[in-house]
C-alpha cells in the first residue's frame, strides 16, 4: 500500500467522499497490513457512515490472520459501541469464528444490551463444527444467567446452541410426515419424479 498513513489520515477526514475513496483503495489493494488501525477507527468513530462502509470493508476480509487481529481488539475493545461495531464484523464475515463461541457468550452475558444482541447475532451465524462439550458449557452458562432485559437474546441463542447440539440424522425422525418414517438410508426420503 502506497502509504499507510495517508489512507490513515482519510479515513479519519470529516469528508464522506474522502473516507470512502481510502476504503476504495484498501479495497482494491487488499492490503490486511492496515487492518488493525482500521479496527482502532471503527471502535472510536461515531459517524454512522464511516462505520456501515468500513464495517463492509472488513466483512469481505477472508485472510485467515484477520480473525486473530479482530479478536484481539474484540476482546480489549473497552467501548460498549466499539465492541458491539467489532462484533457485526464477526456475523458479516465469511470467516468461521466457532472456535470464539465462550467469548461471544461471555458478550452476551456481560455486556450492554446492544453489544449482547450482536453477539447473540454472531452466536447464531456460527458455522463451523463446534465441539459438544463447549456447547453444553455455553449453554449451562446461559441458562444459569437471570438477566431480565435480556431473557429473549438468552433464551433465542440457547435454542440456537441446543439445535446445533443434535446431529442432523435424527431430524428425520421428528417430521411427522409419514414419508420418512421407515427411511432409514438418511437421505431425507427419495421423491420420484412421475
Amino acid at each position: 500500500m502506497e502509504n499507510k498513513q495517508d489512507i490513515l489520515k482519510q479515513l479519519a477526514s470529516n469528508d464522506m467522499e474522502v473516507v470512502k475513496s481510502a476504503i476504495e483503495q484498501i479495497k482494491q489493494e487488499g492490503d490486511i497490513s492496515i487492518a488493525a488501525e482500521l479496527l482502532d477507527i471503527l471502535q472510536q468513530s461515531q459517524d454512522t457512515a464511516v462505520i456501515t462502509n468500513l464495517t463492509a470493508l472488513l466483512s469481505d476480509v477472508k485472510d485467515s490472520n484477520f480473525k486473530t487481529i479482530l479478536m484481539d481488539k474484540l476482546i480489549n475493545a473497552t467501548s460498549d459501541t466499539g465492541k458491539a461495531n467489532l462484533l457485526r464484523i464477526c456475523w458479516e464475515s465469511a470467516i468461521d469464528f466457532s472456535e470464539y463461541l465462550d467469548v461471544f457468550v461471555d458478550m452476551l452475558i456481560n455486556e450492554d444490551f446492544i453489544t449482547a444482541l450482536e453477539a447473540s447475532t454472531v452466536i447464531e451465524n456460527l458455522g463451523g463444527k463446534i465441539p459438544e462439550e463447549k456447547l453444553l458449557t455455553a449453554i449451562k452458562r446461559l441458562e444459569t444467567n437471570k438477566d431480565e432485559d435480556k431473557s429473549f437474546l438468552l433464551e433465542d441463542t440457547i435454542l440456537h446452541l441446543k439445535v446445533l447440539l443434535r446431529p442432523e440424522e435424527e431430524d428425520d425422525y421428528e417430521e411427522e410426515d409419514d414419508y420418512h418414517h421407515d427411511h432409514h438410508c438418511g437421505c431425507g426420503g427419495h421423491h420420484h419424479e412421475g
